[in-house]
C-alpha cells in the first residue's frame, strides 16, 4: 500500500551528539539463568547457586531497521530532537534506576539458642549428645542396641558430637553437613547413632540433614511452617550411622529452607517427638515470649515430653505409629529427651555458644 510519510521524523537530524555516551544494555532484554548444584557423598559435600546473565542478540536499536529509517523524509525535526534528548537524560546515570539510596543494609541474623537433655530415668548420663557452635547445631541419639554386645551406646554419639562441632569450627555454618559427612568417616567408636544437623547463614538460608528420627520444626507465625519426616527400615528401626551400619549421610533427608527474623527452630531427639504431637508443640512454642531465654523454652518441651512418657494411658505419637506398624502400644515411650530451641533474632547482643554435650 502507498503511505504518506511525509510527517515521519527524519532521525539524521536529531543523533545524539559525539560527547553523549549511550548505554545498549538498556535496550536489551535480560535473561536469566538460574542453576542449582548439589552434590554429596560419603567423603565431601558441596552446595552452591549459580547465577549466569546473558542477553538476547535482538536489540531495539537494529541496523536494518535504522537504515531504513535514515531514508524517510521528514517535517517535524525539532520535535524529533526534543524527544531523543529526553529519553538520553532519562538514561544518562542508568545505576539510579536500580539503586534504592534510602534502603537500608541487612542486618545478619543469628540463633538465640537455648538446650534442655533429661536422661532416661533408668541411665546414668544418657545416650544422647548435641552440640551448638554458634549458627550451627545437631542432635544425635545413640542407638540402645549396642548395649547387647557390651559396648556403651554412648561413646559413638558423644563422640560423633564433638568431631562436627570441631569440623564446623573449621567449615562454619555453610559447612555444616560436610562436617557431619567427615565426623562420621572419622569417628573410630563402636557403635551407632542417628544424627540431625542444621547451619544458618547471616542471610537466614539454613541447610542441614537428617539421618534417622530425630528432627526439625520451624515454627512461624504461630504455626507448623516445616517438619521433617521420620526415616525409619522398620517400625523403631531408625537409620544411623555406625561402625556395622551401611547407611550413609547421604541418605538423610535435606535441610534446606529460608528463616525470617521471629521464627521458631525446634532440633530434637525422638525423646520429644515420641512423646508430644505436633499440634501441641505449635501451641506452647506459640505462646512462648520470645524476650525470655530460649532455655526455659527447651526445658518445658522436655520436661512435658518426660512427663507425658511417664504416663501409662495417654495417646502418644510414639503408640499412633506403633498402630500404623501393626502392632499395640499404649502410654508413652520412656528415653532421653535432648531440645535445641532456637529463635531467629537479628539482635546485635546474642549469646554466642560454643558447647557440646560430655559424658560425666
Amino acid at each position: 500500500q502507498n503511505v504518506d510519510r511525509s510527517l515521519d521524523p527524519d532521525p539524521s537530524a536529531c543523533l545524539a551528539p559525539a560527547s553523549v555516551t549511550i548505554f545498549p544494555s538498556l535496550f536489551r532484554k535480560p535473561r536469566r539463568i538460574m542453576a542449582a548444584f548439589v552434590s554429596s557423598s560419603i567423603s565431601t559435600t558441596s552446595t552452591s547457586l549459580v547465577s549466569s546473565s546473558t542477553s538476547t542478540s535482538c536489540s531495539l536499536f537494529s541496523p536494518a531497521v535504522t537504515a531504513k529509517v535514515l531514508k524517510t523524509p521528514s517535517r517535524s525535526r525539532t520535535h524529533a530532537c526534543k524527544r531523543m534528548n529526553m529519553i538520553l537524560e532519562n538514561f544518562a546515570n542508568p545505576f539510579d534506576m536500580i539503586k534504592n539510596k534510602d534502603e537500608a543494609p541487612k542486618k545478619p541474623k543469628k540463633f538465640k539458642v537455648g538446650y534442655a537433655f533429661l536422661a532416661h530415668p533408668e541411665k546414668q548420663t544418657g545416650e544422647d549428645a548435641f552440640y551448638i557452635e554458634a549458627n550451627s547445631l545437631g542432635v544425635f541419639d545413640g542407638v540402645g542396641g549396642a548395649a547387647v554386645n557390651g559396648v556403651d551406646p554412648r561413646l559413638f554419639s558423644q563422640n560423633l558430637a564433638v568431631l562436627t562441632l570441631k569440623n564446623v569450627q573449621v567449615n562454619g555454618p555453610k559447612g555444616t553437613v560436610k562436617s557431619l559427612i567427615d565426623a562420621a568417616a572419622e569417628n573410630v567408636m563402636i557403635g551407632a547413632s542417628t544424627a540431625c544437623v542444621v547451619g544458618m547463614e547471616p542471610s537466614g538460608r539454613m541447610n542441614g540433614i537428617n539421618l534417622g528420627d530425630s528432627g526439625v520444626r520451624i515454627i512461624r507465625d504461630g504455626k507448623l511452617f516445616w517438619r521433617t519426616l521420620e526415616q525409619q527400615h522398620f517400625f523403631n528401626c531408625p537409620y544411623q550411622l555406625g561402625s556395622d551400619s551401611q547407611d550413609t549421610v547421604a541418605m538423610g533427608e535435606n535441610v534446606n529452607q529460608r528463616l525470617q527474623t521471629g521464627d521458631w527452630l525446634i532440633v530434637a531427639t525422638d525423646g520429644l517427638f515420641d512423646n508430644l504431637f505436633d499440634k501441641d508443640l505449635v501451641d506452647i512454642v506459640s505462646k512462648f515470649d520470645p524476650k525470655k531465654d530460649p532455655t526455659e523454652l527447651a526445658e518445658k518441651l522436655a520436661d512435658l515430653a518426660l512427663e507425658n512418657a511417664k504416663n501409662p494411658n495417654i495417646l502418644s505419637p510414639f503408640g499412633v505409629a506403633a498402630q500404623k506398624a501393626g502392632q499395640t502400644h499404649k502410654g508413652g515411650k520412656m528415653d532421653d529427651v535432648t531440645v535445641l530451641a532456637c529463635h531467629v533474632t537479628e539482635e546485635e547482643e546474642v549469646p554466642v555458644f560454643s558447647i557440646v554435650s560430655v559424658l560425666e
